[in-house]
């Protein structure tokens, strides 16, 4: 089968995605497959003449990443076009965040015929605003920690917004980007002196910030591939956070998987996965994060509807549980994206 893959792309996520889509092109040539890679950014290969993942360090383990640039849609338009592209059965998305992540990227696919793998336009959309998830979270009744979304054109004071936040939320309580992944721009407030600075940090990367009451609790994950939950994966940060040092660097977290919980917790995990899924309107595989308190309460965060596929990614490790290995959860993918 001849697949494009599409990797990098323009977010502050783009070295993860090109992680994750080496092992995906790796997966896809085991698999005999014939796989075009470009980088949206720039709608140029990510092969070299001799058919190649290009730019791997000398470990080869991580594929080094040029500065992000905005998806040129021209570009990736004349890319989709080309003569190389015209007779690909399926687009895979190996991009994180961004245009990639927010249905934008799903749009361009769509005005141009092609099948890909994931959600579509308007469920990406929806699941990246992460206040707009929540709200239909709630309309589910799946908890998620109080929250309140702060929009930058609505405060022309920081001061003003900082007295609001303090105002509505006790010390500590997480800040971040509404529409950011991999815990870029977030931080755990625990004082007052250092709101000012984690505002700013959520500013850089998003015009509206996300404030969120902190839940005390384990980290879990339920991936949920065509409907079917995996097995609850717990994390363990060595830092105090899961954030991004923590997600990928090696042995900075312990993951156990399947989750070391009750029964009845990890099916109550499963099922508020496969609501979130279904609200959201979510396809192919999707990864939703929850909260576990000491009390059993869980409180879901978000839904990332392309969740990573690297070595150290948590999809991957679920249907590992299943016996479902990275080739097989790649054909999966696959699959459904053709079925659409």
């Amino acid at each position: 089968m001849k697949i494009l893959l599409l990797a990098g792309g323009d977010s502050n996520e783009r070295e993860v995605s090109l992680n994750s889509s080496r092992a995906i092109y790796d997966s896809l040539i085991r698999q005999g497959h014939q796989a075009l890679v470009i980088d949206p950014a720039n709608g140029r290969s990510l092969l070299d003449k001799d058919g190649h993942f290009i730019d791997t360090s000398s470990k080869g383990q991580r594929v080094q990443s040029d500065p992000p640039a905005v998806i040129d849609s021209l570009a990736l338009t004349d890319a989709l076009h080309s003569q190389d592209v015209r007779d690909v059965e399926v687009v895979f998305i190996g991009l994180h965040g961004g245009a990639g992540e927010n249905g934008s990227l799903q749009n361009l696919l769509e005005l141009a015929g092609l099948k890909y793998t994931g959600s579509d336009m308007m469920s990406s959309a929806v699941a990246m605003n992460k206040a707009m998830a929540k709200r239909l979270m709630g309309s589910e009744n799946i908890l998620t920690p109080k929250w309140f979304l702060y929009r930058l054109m609505d405060w022309k004071d920081r001061r003003a917004m900082a007295e609001s936040i303090l105002s509505r939320f006790e010390l500590p309580f997480i800040v971040k980007p509404n529409d950011g992944g991999s815990t870029v721009g977030l931080t755990k407030v625990k004082d007052n002196d250092a709101l000012f600075g984690a505002l700013d940090r959520a500013a850089h990367e998003s015009k509206e910030i996300l404030v969120e009451e902190f839940i005390p609790g384990r980290e879990m994950t339920v991936s949920v591939l065509d409907k079917q939950p995996l097995p609850v994966v717990e994390i363990r940060p060595q830092n105090e956070l899961y954030d991004y040092e923590a997600k990928y660097t090696k042995g900075k977290s312990e993951y156990i998987a399947p989750a070391p919980i009750p029964d009845d917790v990890a099916t109550g995990l499963q099922e508020a996965a496969l609501v979130v899924y279904d609200v959201v309107g979510a396809s192919g595989l999707a990864r939703v994060d929850f909260i576990l308190t000491p009390d059993g309460q869980y409180f879901c965060l978000e839904i990332n509807t392309l969740p990573g596929m690297t070595n150290l990614s948590l999809a991957p490790m679920a249907a590992k549980c299943i016996g479902m290995d990275f080739d097989a959860l790649v054909r999966r993918i696959i699959d459904s994206a053709l079925r659409k």
